[in-house]
């Protein structure tokens, strides 16, 4: 005999969890070949897996007498961790809110639950910049609304998340061709897997993965489906440009930080591009922007964990390659090389970047011994990295370089895929990477004053040199530009000068001849 839960306590909380997982995995293809807005990249399923992984990775490990409260507040933390994409973060505050609403509390009742639904929709749209219509955040609130209206008629808790499913699905039909095309939102799909695993749970008829897959499956096909097949998903526009405004890189980063400074943070993204979204809470924050300008994105290093920048539009290479870095200025020219720029990352760092290559296999570029010592780290004993069991990546770790060689190396890959060559494997792309940092000369000054520029390019330059890019750190002077390029124009009038103001701790000028 079927019985439906009256309550959510800790275990059914669990499985939920567990369940809308598994429906997100087995339905990633299709909202990933929905995905509009506010880029068509492709991604938002996969994005929403990662992020509900992240939670169930989380709460894996407690025991199974946890309390609702501390179980909650893992999964918040692990989602907001672990979160990918404008969906993903959105999704992440949604669980925060679910764990505020819920903390304290041993189970959670019909009136709970609706509470904790509208709380989800509410700090869900206080959490982007500019929240738009037609998109998850619809989906959310129409959920809420409903959720809230059974609840105040007195009815149970199978009611109360059937009324939330049911609006759910309902706004998600409204917000059908509301970015081109005749598709739904893809973010606004994910949070019907949600609440539908929910349901599931709560009527004990959610064992069944594969039925449920179908049944969601089957829902996309008769709301998303355009005439020509291709399920509401708009021509790709050109890199950095869409009908939402620009945006080239995708930059993402925890932020560690009170409420004041997120909020400013926040403000401050909205002048520096779109697709903003600034979510958690109790010093922990999670930053989303797309952007032309990743520099201006940033916060104080100090503030800043698990930095990555990339490129938002981009077909994934056959290798995947995540480039190591001290300079922030140097994120933008790595990113655009292809790369999964990270700027100081630990192994975690490393994991998550190679799993947003795209790719199955991922070269890392380190920039440093510590660097190399986190690609290792992520690598394991056996070269493969396995981020929530989602997306298995194989690592293969280049030699450790300075960021110049990282940037060289990049670019040679780059130019490669740009050229319709490639590189077949990991390790031809190791082998080339190395060659590549090998044509580099490059010196590093833990100061830049009392002639040193002039002595280093001096020792540096030789016949046949082209080029010369000098990284600019936090510790040279305000004239040391016009120094390098003096000097070099003295030395040999016909080279190339490249100055990137990097921003990195030391050295305070790295200079590199090719």
């Amino acid at each position: 005999m079927i019985t439906t839960l009256a309550h959510l306590d800790a275990p059914a909380v669990r499985r939920w969890f567990e369940h809308a997982l598994r429906s997100l995995l087995l339905v990633r293809d299709e909202i990933d070949r929905l995905n509009v807005f506010p880029v068509p990249d492709s991604d938002t399923g996969t994005n929403l897996v990662l992020t509900l992984a992240g939670a169930a990775e989380a709460v894996r490990p407690l025991g199974p007498d946890t309390d609702l409260t501390t179980l909650t507040r893992a999964a918040a933390e692990g989602a907001l961790l672990g979160a990918r994409g404008n969906s993903g973060v959105i999704v992440g505050q949604c669980l925060g809110a679910l764990a505020g609403a819920l903390s304290g509390r041993t189970s959670a009742g019909p009136v709970e639950v609706a509470r904790a639904l509208d709380a989800a929709a509410e700090q869900a749209r206080e959490a982007v910049g500019r929240p738009v219509e037609g998109t998850i955040l619809t989906v959310a609130r129409a959920a809420a609304d409903a959720a809230t209206g059974a609840a105040a008629a007195e009815a149970g808790l199978e009611q109360v998340v059937l009324a939330a499913a049911q609006a759910a699905r309902e706004a998600l039909v409204g917000t059908r061709g509301a970015f081109g095309g005749a598709g739904v939102d893809a973010g606004g799909v994910g949070y019907v897997v949600l609440l539908t695993a929910l349901l599931d749970v709560v009527t004990a008829t959610g064992d069944a993965g594969t039925a449920r897959a179908e049944r969601v499956t089957a829902f996309l096909a008769r709301v998303a489906t355009t005439p020509t097949g291709t399920a509401g998903v708009a021509p790709p526009a050109p890199a950095g440009q869409t009908e939402h405004g620009a945006g080239a890189f995708e930059v993402m980063y925890v932020l560690h930080a009170g409420a004041r400074r997120a909020r400013a943070v926040r403000e401050s993204l909205e002048l520096a591009g779109h697709s903003v979204a600034v979510v958690g809470g109790e010093e922990l924050w999670q930053v989303h922007v797309h952007t032309d300008d990743p520099a201006a994105a940033l916060a104080g290093p100090e503030e800043m964990t698990q930095v990555c920048v990339r490129l938002v539009q981009r077909e994934p290479a056959h290798v995947g390659v995540v480039a190591c870095t001290r300079a922030p200025g140097l994120l933008e020219h790595l990113a655009r090389a292809g790369a999964a720029a990270v700027l100081a990352p630990d192994a975690a760092t490393v994991v998550r970047a190679a799993t947003d290559t795209r790719a199955s296999d991922v070269l890392v570029l380190p920039c440093d011994r510590s660097s190399a010592a986190a690609a290792r780290a992520a690598a394991g004993h056996d070269g493969r990295a396995a981020p929530h069991r989602v997306r298995p990546v194989r690592l293969e770790v280049a030699a450790p370089a300075d960021d110049l060689g990282v940037l060289a190396a990049a670019t040679e890959l780059a130019a490669r895929e740009l050229a319709g060559a490639g590189v077949a494997d990991l390790d031809e792309a190791r082998l080339r990477a190395e060659r590549a940092v090998a044509g580099l000369r490059s010196r590093a000054l833990p100061q830049a004053g009392d002639g040193a520029v002039g002595e280093a390019l001096t020792a540096l330059l030789g016949p046949g040199d082209e080029l010369l890019t000098a990284v600019v750190g936090t510790g040279a002077g305000k004239d040391v530009e016009a120094e390098v390029r003096a000097a070099a124009a003295a030395l040999a009038p016909s080279l190339e000068v490249v100055v990137v103001h990097g921003g990195q701790p030391s050295p305070a000028l790295l200079l590199g001849v090719e």
